[in-house]
């Protein structure tokens, strides 16, 4: 049902608009409020290190400060690093490593900003939003207030279009009024007929309105006195060409034999000696022998075809139209078009016979459906964290803060095994060992990552702007990205020349295109060039270990700025 909105008094004395169902909710206890982000996202990784103070010395303090630190640590080392090993379930099918345990969750995305929630945009709180929109928690989350902004931003331009429909119509009505008013032969017209407040005419929008519509004064005055109905289906006459006069029924389309209608005069401009007694224009009787006589055809319109005209003002979607005049409060009479719209299967508008007003606008507010009862408490989450292959290997590799599981015998992978997997992964269908090669995807994305998380980045997967890696200095709850890492391999080795080895090329539209996306939402372009070590000298490496591999893997950065003469003069 529609809500009922009151009005109470606030204390600075204006009103403040109610809800029926607002006012009936208990009031909100007191939650404490969350800790900042600075202190939330201290751990800029998931292990813990204990650097000694700084020793100045003009300060001799400081001196002492730093020897009973160090003697601390000798004397009683701490806890070696990481502390913690989580777990997760490498994923073939995926592609990526699914952590299922919540403090896992939690901690690898906030040390680090590791991975993203298979039920999220990128923080897993799919279980949080679930509270928030049942009524059990009080909180703020992200995604809702992305959905309440972009519901703001759409209200508002929906409200700029029809203001500058309302204009338009305006400049247009001032236009025909003042052309009116230039025409001398007007001036009785004006001063009987449309002008007046008392009366109002709308623009024709059917056929029968657009064929009985005056074509000189005379009709115009006379019409003012007896408009035309619009419900009435129009009579409309069609000259023939044969000679022949077909009936006045017309097929269902509204034509005859494929041919223009045109318009009758109206009876009441008729001479008597022109109308036969039934009101139609009588047959002329001075024709000649051998004279084609010029007969006329009749055609009658469905008025069903006034359902599917647009008027002017209206909106460019009805169902949002609905959801708008609920959220204002202003409900008015369906119109044919709405009543058309509910009848849809899946339109989400429903309409109420009761005193013909609209009752109720349901409308989706979450893909998820409702399974669950509003207020019931959530048993159980249903969100896991998805981890990239170099997330994943960061952690087991670089860090040692995760350990991966075998999907069949549920035992820990080692670094060599995982190594093998995430690079015959990393194309589909999955390569073989005959096939790897030094310039598989995994290999050049994950030295760049490496890279990267070791100057103090923070990189992001960038499919959504079309990069391969975005970068973050501090994590994407602080800031936006500011560089999108595009990886480019480059093959600089003279063995590479000498076997033939064709160099990848790129287009001017294809660099164009990439600058422009990210220059629109205010990033930099860095193209990142990973030198491919030769064949010989990979496979020495891949004897000795994952480590020395990544050795063999130059970077270069070139970064790339949109110029603009206008701007950058």
């Amino acid at each position: 049902m529609a809500e009922v909105l009151s009005s109470t008094s606030a204390p600075n004395g204006g009103n403040v608009p109610v809800t029926a169902s607002s006012a009936s909710r208990p009031p909100k206890p007191n939650q404490p409020r969350p800790p900042p982000l600075h202190e939330l996202y201290a751990l800029p990784a998931p292990i813990r290190t204990l650097p000694l103070p700084t020793f100045y010395p003009n300060n001799p303090l400081s001196l002492i400060q730093l020897v009973w630190a160090w003697t601390r640590q000798v004397l009683s080392p701490p806890p070696a690093e990481p502390s913690v090993v989580w777990e997760g379930v490498w994923s073939p099918e995926s592609g990526s490593v699914n952590v299922f345990d919540e403090k896992a969750m939690r901690a690898l995305w906030e040390q680090g900003f590791y991975g993203k929630g298979n039920l999220s945009r990128s923080e897993p709180n799919w279980l949080k939003r679930e509270k928030v929109r049942r009524g059990v928690l009080q909180a703020h989350v992200s995604e809702e207030l992305t959905e309440s902004r972009r519901a703001e931003r759409f209200r508002m331009k929906w409200e700029r279009a029809k203001a500058e429909q309302e204009a338009i119509r305006r400049i247009r009505m001032e236009e025909v009024r003042e052309a009116i008013l230039a025409r001398p032969r007007a001036q009785e017209v004006v001063s009987d007929i449309s002008l007046s407040e008392s009366r109002t005419w709308s623009a024709p929008v059917g056929p029968a309105e657009l064929l009985s519509l005056p074509n000189s004064p005379v009709e115009l005055k006379a019409s003012a006195v007896s408009p035309p109905q619009p419900s009435t289906p129009a009579m409309v006459v069609l000259e023939g060409q044969n000679g022949d006069q077909s009936s006045p029924a017309a097929g269902p389309n509204g034509s005859v034999n494929g041919e223009q209608a045109v318009a009758d005069p109206p009876p009441s401009i008729l001479s008597p000696e022109t109308r036969s007694p039934n009101g139609m224009p009588k047959t002329p009787n001075n024709t000649t022998k051998g004279q084609t006589l010029k007969r006329k055809k009749s055609v009658r319109f469905s008025p069903r075809v006034e359902s599917t005209i647009y008027q002017l003002l209206d909106p460019p979607s009805l169902h949002h139209a609905a959801l708008n005049d609920r959220a204002n409060g202003s409900v008015d009479e369906p119109s044919p078009l709405d009543r058309e719209l509910a009848a849809l299967p899946g339109s989400g508008v429903t309409y109420s016979a009761q005193n013909g007003k609209e009752k109720d606008v349901e409308a989706s507010s979450s893909a998820l459906p409702h399974s669950e009862e509003e207020g019931e408490e959530i048993k159980e989450d249903m969100e896991h964290l998805q981890l990239v292959a170099e997330e994943a290997f960061f952690l087991v590799f670089g860090l040692g803060a995760l350990k991966v599981l075998d999907p069949a015998t549920r035992s820990p992978m080692d670094v060599p095994a995982l190594f093998q997997a995430f690079r015959r992964n990393s194309k589909f269908p999955p390569l073989s060992l005959d096939e790897l090669r030094p310039d598989d995807g995994f290999l050049v994305h994950y030295a760049v990552y490496h890279h990267f998380r070791s100057l103090g980045w923070v990189p992001r997967p960038g499919i959504k702007f079309g990069m391969d890696w975005m970068l973050y200095a501090r994590g994407p709850v602080f800031d936006h990205a500011e560089f999108g890492i595009r990886v480019m391999p480059s093959y600089t080795h003279p063995w590479w020349k000498a076997s033939g080895q064709e160099m990848p090329s790129k287009s001017w539209p294809w660099l164009h295109a990439m600058v422009r996306v990210l220059a629109h939402v205010q990033k930099s372009l860095v193209l990142v060039y990973v030198d491919i070590p030769p064949p010989p000298a990979f496979e020495e490496a891949m004897s000795k270990g994952p480590a020395e591999v990544f050795k063999l893997y130059k970077i270069r950065e070139v970064m790339i700025k949109r110029w603009s003469g206008n701007r950058n003069r």
